[in-house]
């Protein structure tokens, strides 16, 4: 009753009806309207009826039936390869070898994956009806022992927690999480569904296209309630995956030359200051050339000048390189000529309010290139400028994803096949449940 993409496995083996009385006919009323061409496959026992669909890859579908003397318990298990199972002491019972299996994988940013868990998917049945149930009379649907699918919703509840918050911090509020994933189960049929044993009264080929229509609203009903709620959830989703994506291009660019990383942040201010109100490129402070100038609130003004990534700070015998020493002048001279000339800075420029010290930004090289004597430097030439601080560009991204997760949550954490779904809440908030798994 629904189209979905096939798995290329085998459809229902021919073995499976050895012994059996068949009938085999060319696609019917039963499945002409369907989406794709599925090959039905009713089987008839004395205590219900089977129907399986299976995905007609190479031949034209066909409907094929079987009846046998053989319960759903016996039966149930080999048709829809050991996840249906109706036993009769569910207590003592224990399902056999095989079945579908669901496993979860960990990995670090640079690490192989972990088999963190594997579940095995099985579904008990009944051919008792609670008391009292009435079947509603043809041409309605008969009611359904058994209905699923080959593809499975699954969820996993969690949090993420900081792992290096300073003692005695206040708490702050966290990012707790569901990763939601749709996984097809390696069988070799698309759905099965399991019906009382009924009279031919129910079973009239004009229902079926009614039938097929309540089964496509039903399901294209539930996963739109499973995606509204979800980003219900998680309104921040759009901006998360816009900034990651965005961070991963600026790292791209971090291989080349100065002039892309300028016009990159040129386009993207925020990254480098995000409570700026005002941004400028190229402003010109008297013989020399600002790279950024950025107007945060209440007149604070920030300046940055900014180097190609490729470049060194230090040369190997732990000299400062002649490109940092520039830099760093660059920046005393704009702060130089704006003491200088404030009103005309503030007039023409429209540096409105700027201070004769503002605070100011040096961005080069990669910090690979840094050992620890060099950091240790760098700290002691950021004492001799109270208001300068140098950055690599590995810097400036730790410190804007850092500003970005605050605002939208985790932007590194991923899923290769599930979607991942944030909201925030104070850490030992009430929750529903833990961290679990479950299906839909």
């Amino acid at each position: 009753t629904r189209g979905t993409s096939p798995l290329p496995l085998d459809p229902l083996p021919s073995s499976l009806f050895r012994g059996w009385e068949e009938s085999e006919g060319t696609e019917g009323s039963l499945t002409q309207n369907r989406a794709e061409k599925f090959q039905l496959n009713p089987a008839l026992r004395h205590d219900g009826i089977l129907v399986r669909h299976d995905a007609a890859l190479q031949s034209e579908a066909k409907v094929r039936c079987a009846h046998s003397n053989e319960s759903l318990a016996n039966v149930a298990p080999q048709f829809s390869e050991q996840l249906i199972h109706f036993p009769t002491d569910p207590a003592a019972y224990v399902p056999g070898n095989g079945g579908p299996r669901v496993t979860l994988t960990k990995q670090g940013p640079a690490g192989a994956p972990q088999e963190s868990l594997t579940l095995r998917p099985v579904i008990y049945g009944t051919t008792q009806l609670p008391g009292g149930f009435q079947i509603p009379p043809p041409p309605a649907r008969p009611i359904c022992l058994v209905a699923v699918e080959n593809e499975l919703d699954i969820q996993l509840h969690g949090v993420v927690v900081p792992c290096d918050l300073p003692r005695k911090a206040v708490e702050r509020d966290v990012d707790r999480f569901i990763a939601h994933a749709r996984v097809k189960l390696k069988v070799g049929w698309e759905t099965i569904e399991i019906y009382p044993l009924l009279g031919d009264e129910y079973w009239k080929p004009e229902y079926a296209a009614t039938w097929a229509e309540g089964d496509l609203l039903a399901t294209i009903a539930q996963r739109n309630l499973t995606t509204l709620m979800l980003t219900g959830l998680d309104n921040r989703g759009a901006s998360r995956k816009k900034y990651a994506a965005l961070l991963e291009q600026f790292d791209t660019l971090l291989a080349g030359p100065e002039e892309p990383v300028h016009q990159f942040l040129k386009r993207h201010p925020e990254l480098v200051c995000p409570t700026n109100n005002g941004h400028w490129s190229k402003l010109k402070f008297g013989h020399t050339i600002s790279d950024f100038v950025f107007r945060e609130p209440h007149n604070d003004y920030l300046l940055v000048e900014i180097e190609a990534p490729i470049r060194k700070l230090f040369c190997r015998n732990g000299q400062q390189r002649a490109e940092l020493t520039h830099a760093i002048n660059q920046i005393a001279d704009w702060i130089q000529y704006i003491a200088n000339n404030r009103q005309k800075v503030e007039e023409e420029l429209g540096l409105v309010g700027i201070s004769t010290d503002p605070r100011s930004y040096v961005v080069i090289g990669r910090s690979a290139s840094l050992s620890q004597s060099d950091r240790e430097k760098l700290v002691t030439l950021q004492r001799q400028y109270p208001k300068l601080r140098i950055f690599t560009y590995d810097d400036l991204i730790a410190s804007a994803r850092a500003n970005l997760e605050r605002l939208f949550g985790p932007l590194t954490l991923k899923a290769q096949n599930a979607e991942l779904y944030f909201w925030r809440q104070p850490l030992n908030a009430p929750t529903q449940g833990g961290v679990f798994w479950g299906f839909l």
